[in-house]
């Protein structure tokens, strides 16, 4: 194992059965840096390139980290742990994905050289949740002070008084 180049060269990687594992901090991620307020935790990366069927190249790879994030119901700040395991085939037909285990997730891609921190950043993004919150209800979010229920007048009433009192005219 090594250290992961800054750019992955998909088809030659996996035809020579490359294995890289590198720790990263979150601030070497921008988009993921921006969202979080642990800029300076590590992240850990497993990538694993191989190809399937004799033609399809594909990563397996694991990512380790924490978020911090803020909670969307009392604002503080909620750390999640993730661990992303993740088999992808990079096809180029859409019928290749026919041929593959149902356990690989297909990426319709020509692409033979993209960017590394790109790639990891993707697949963190898509696990990061769109809401995040705390598990457990959060103190703000509890009301300390009981809703006072206030009758409701109905906007027709006005109406039906004045139906009313030009019926007994």
């Amino acid at each position: 194992m090594q250290g992961i180049p800054a750019n992955i060269k998909l088809l030659s990687f996996a035809k020579k059965g490359l294995i890289f594992s590198q720790t990263y901090s979150v601030k070497d991620f921008p988009r993921i840096s921006e969202i979080v307020t642990n800029s300076g935790d590590k992240v850990s990366v497993e990538l694993n390139f191989y190809i399937e069927n004799n033609r399809i190249p594909c990563i397996e790879g694991q990512v380790k980290l924490e978020v911090a994030l803020d909670c969307q119901r009392c604002l503080n700040e909620v750390k999640l742990q993730l661990n992303l395991v993740f088999k992808l085939a990079f096809i180029i037909h859409e019928n290749q994905a026919e041929e593959l285990d149902p356990s690989f997730e297909t990426i319709l891609n020509a692409d033979e050289e993209f960017s590394t921190i790109e790639f990891i950043t993707d697949e963190v993004l898509i696990t990061i949740p769109m809401i995040p919150m705390h598990s457990h209800e959060c103190q703000s979010y509890k009301d300390i002070i009981p809703v006072i229920e206030q009758e409701r007048v109905n906007p027709f009433a006005v109406l039906e008084q004045l139906k009313k009192s030009n019926r007994s005219q």
